[in-house]
């Protein structure tokens, strides 16, 4: 048996492709085919693995900068790590551990629960206590619930059935007066959106460094960049607050996600106007649900307040030889659907 490591700078493309789509479902596997070097940073980020010839595994990091406990450290967020059925038991998931570790950059993911154990055994700590937040603009069609079956699904949807009038009251509220101090940014510059997090920055935060190079990359040139609106508002402290946000179909539903929170975070009521105003959009355009990630306990009780009704859990997990680093993400964190793939997993 012949084992290989390669890019996906040095396979062929259609094969690769093939690979993925076993995998991933249709929306996935067609981004990662048109979009995913600008996703991983380059072809070069995405490993795969030979065995005579056959492709037999995948790997993918995106590369990141994070600011953590006064650190600003290169990073790589883990994504995928995959083995074919007919090829597992034979040691090869060994090679992209091994790629993985001798890389001396901090590691960082979102493992799911059985990950998440497992990272453990090898050192890393994890967190959960991540919150994926939900406001149901459209109850009855939230996926969560249109898809849930038996006992659960008839609890689900007699509940949605009763949200339904609730959250119509809602937003015909939300639409009567807009908030004047938030604004939409039609052109943001990424000078600019850098400008907000850098004067407000929290250096007792481990969070994503929002550079221009960062936000020109991750927004503004983004492939879906017509899909996404910068909403910002002032805050009682004389600095800012930006959220981003994308509307998209996703199985015939109209999705809305908050993709990135930042600036002044210590202004829950900043924080609730800014959501406001997201959600009165969200609802014109007929979106089912809104959708955020938070990491801080403030800004759940903000998001809360103003209709993020529905959670879900999410785990964060970390690794580096600094032991700075390792104590920092034990501390107060902020990440958001911005970071590594949530966007495209959420």
């Amino acid at each position: 048996m012949t084992v290989e490591m390669s890019s996906a700078l040095e396979v062929n493309q259609d094969a690769l492709d093939a690979f993925l789509r076993r995998f991933f479902g249709p929306g996935k596997a067609l981004f990662l085919a048109e979009h995913g070097a600008w996703l991983h940073g380059g072809n070069e980020n995405r490993w795969i693995l030979k065995v005579d010839g056959t492709i037999a595994g995948y790997c993918a990091v995106i590369p990141t900068v994070i600011d953590a406990g006064g650190l600003t450290a290169p990073a790589v967020w883990w994504v995928d790590i995959m083995i074919a059925p007919e090829f597992r038991g034979q040691h090869l998931q060994s090679y992209f551990d091994r790629k993985l570790q001798d890389n001396p950059v901090l590691k960082v993911g979102f493992p799911n629960e059985v990950a998440a154990k497992i990272h453990r055994k090898h050192h890393w700590g994890v967190r959960e206590d991540l919150q994926v937040l939900l406001c149901p603009l459209k109850p009855l069609q939230v996926r969560q619930v249109a898809e849930s079956h038996a006992g659960r699904g008839v609890l689900l949807k007699a509940g949605a059935a009763l949200l339904t009038p609730v959250s119509a009251l809602y937003q015909a509220l939300l639409k009567i007066k807009n908030n004047p101090a938030v604004v939409r940014l039609e052109q943001p510059s990424a000078e600019m959106l850098a400008q907000v997090f850098e004067q407000a920055h929290d250096f007792t935060l481990a969070t994503t460094h929002r550079d221009e190079g960062y936000l020109r990359h991750r927004f503004l040139e983004a492939p879906y960049a017509q899909e996404l609106r910068y909403y910002q508002s002032s805050t009682a402290s004389g600095l800012r607050l930006v959220m981003v946000t994308r509307t998209l179909m996703r199985e015939q539903q109209r999705v809305t996600r908050i993709l990135d929170l930042f600036g002044d975070l210590s202004d829950q009521h900043a924080i609730r106007a800014i959501a406001r105003q997201v959600l009165r959009d969200a609802s014109r355009e007929g979106s089912t649900q809104v959708t955020v990630m938070v990491t801080l306990p403030e800004l759940v009780s903000a998001f809360r307040q103003v209709g993020f009704l529905m959670k879900g859990t999410a785990r964060f997990c970390w690794l580096s030889p600094d032991q700075r680093l390792m104590d920092a993400f034990a501390g107060r964190i902020h990440f958001t659907l911005a970071d590594s793939d949530n966007d495209e997993t959420h």
